[in-house]
């Protein structure tokens, strides 16, 4: 008991092991991707301000563009008027007028300003335009902004990012706008300003979304872990409870059609085979025992009648000396059957396979057949030489297990016949008699080892059993097919079927009709 429970504490302890391998790896690879993309929203903020920025400040000049063209009057108080955001800064030149227009007086560098033109400032009265320049020039010098980043955006505008001294940046617009009243240039422009506070709450918002995230990743794989390692912990539960004794345990296969699902019913499958070849190897061991019983126990009986009476009566002595080379020849011919199949099963047996003619070995039997003088008669039918991929020992011993069953259940004077014929895929030979035959309720048994049909009707026919085995094993080894057909009272016939030449097999031999 003790080492059953050490057992399925290991067990545990393993299944555990994977659960938590499984739970790191998904929520480690989940944390890694979350940080990932923690980590480049974090680098790129700037670039992510600047996409805002820029979409502010296109959609501002698309708007006065919409407002120049309609052909409305423009001036400043206007210009400020079609401002949505109060944080951008725009000037307006009109090539007609010459003359400029500004949303807020003297707030932010121009880079279309020329001293050449007129301005008429925001309150509507001209001024010099170097005075004008001069005091704008002198905000800008006084920022002390220049130009880092100058790019063409599409069309006719231009994107700058400038820059001062201080690390602040401003992006700024130039777009001309080409009217039948003449030329218009349009400039908007807005601080790029990332404020430390804003800066700040945004990575702590950021590493709590992370923290939970992270938390959520390995919950979720804790489940997602257990959940795929239930048809595994039922496996390992049921293999701890399966033992020689008891092999009826079996695992559910409910659930999706997915890979844990075909490895349960893998499972089942393996178990149904180990119950079916224990129960073989039980009756064939219970079997064995019983055959071999009984003709110990005869020659057992027989040397005790010597012992009592055998010395001195020779009729005794020579009675049990015949029974006993009987009994042991019988118990030697079921040994070699047995140690044939033994081999055979533990795939042991030695199969020499060579080109062989089945016409020449069906022959060669006929003839041993004719030399034994069996009485019964022998009819061979044969037509084209059938060749096949084989061993011709164990064709031939195929072949006598069928004879001699012929000739156990074949009256005298009765015939035997064997054929050998072929198709242009297949080739066979088939052995058949006149005798007793088998009824339908025995057929499907006669090839388990050690079945006898109906052995109260038997009972002066020896024989062990094991005839028919050996012969579906021959079978089975060159890859080919035994079928029966038999009818009670009018006789019985074999038929095996081979493929010709050794082609590969790409599908099951057809039955003879």
């Amino acid at each position: 008991m003790s080492k059953k429970t050490k057992k399925g504490v290991f067990g545990g302890m393993r299944h555990m092991a994977i659960a938590k391998k499984i739970t790191l790896l998904y929520g480690g690879i989940f944390s890694f991707s979350l940080l990932i993309i923690s980590l480049f929203m974090t680098l790129n903020i700037t670039v992510i301000q600047q996409h805002n920025i820029r979409r502010e400040l296109t959609y501002t000049i698309s708007n006065i563009e919409g407002f120049i063209r309609e052909g409305k009057e423009l001036n400043s108080e206007n210009l400020r008027g079609l401002l949505e955001n109060k944080y951008v800064e725009v000037c307006v030149y009109a090539q007609k007028d010459n003359v400029y227009y500004f949303s807020h007086f003297g707030e932010g560098p121009s880079l279309i300003q020329s001293p050449e033109f007129n301005l008429q400032g925001h309150n509507g009265d001209l001024v010099k335009i170097d005075e004008q320049l001069k005091e704008r020039k002198r905000s800008f010098e006084t920022d002390g902004f220049k130009i880092t980043v100058q790019k063409e955006t599409g069309g006719n505008s231009t994107e700058y990012i400038l820059e001062n001294g201080k690390n602040q940046q401003l992006m700024l617009i130039s777009s001309s706008i080409p009217t039948e009243d003449g030329l218009y240039r349009i400039e908007a422009f807005k601080l790029i300003d990332i404020n430390a506070s804003f800066l700040r709450g945004f990575i702590m918002k950021l590493g709590m979304i992370d923290i939970v995230g992270v938390f959520c990743a390995f919950l979720i794989g804790r489940y997602i872990s257990r959940r795929m390692l239930q048809p595994v912990e039922a496996i390992r539960s049921a293999a701890e409870r399966i033992t020689i004794e008891d092999l009826s345990q079996r695992i559910d296969t409910d659930g999706p059609d997915d890979e844990m699902k075909e490895l349960t019913v893998t499972f089942n499958s393996m178990i149904d085979r180990l119950e079916s070849s224990f129960q073989r190897q039980n009756q064939f061991v219970s079997d064995a025992s019983h055959e071999l019983r009984t003709p110990i126990s005869v020659i057992q009986g027989y040397a005790n009648l010597i012992n009592r009476w055998g010395k001195s009566d020779p009729d005794i002595l020579q009675e049990s000396i015949d029974s006993i080379l009987s009994e042991t020849e019988h118990m030697s011919a079921l040994i070699r059957k047995l140690l044939f199949l033994a081999k055979g099963d533990q795939n042991r047996m030695l199969v020499q396979k060579q080109l062989v003619t089945l016409n020449e070995i069906s022959a060669e039997v006929v003839k041993e057949l004719e030399i034994l003088e069996v009485n019964r008669k022998v009819i061979f039918q044969e037509w084209d030489p059938a060749e096949i991929w084989a061993d011709p020992d164990l064709i031939k011993q195929l072949l006598w297990i069928h004879v001699e069953n012929a000739l156990k259940y074949t009256k005298d004077g009765e015939a035997i016949t064997l054929k050998v014929w072929k198709d242009k895929k297949y080739a066979y030979v088939s052995v058949g008699d006149n005798g007793a035959g088998i009824s339908a309720e025995h057929l499907p048994k006669i090839f388990d080892r050690f079945y006898r049909v109906d052995q109260s009707r038997n009972k002066g026919i020896s024989g062990t059993g094991l005839g028919l085995s050996i012969a579906e094993w021959i079978m089975d080894s060159h890859n080919g097919q035994i079928s029966v057909e038999s009818k009670e009272g009018e006789g019985t016939t074999f038929t095996n079927t081979f493929l010709l030449k050794g082609k590969p097999k790409k599908e099951e031999p057809k039955k003879e009709n």
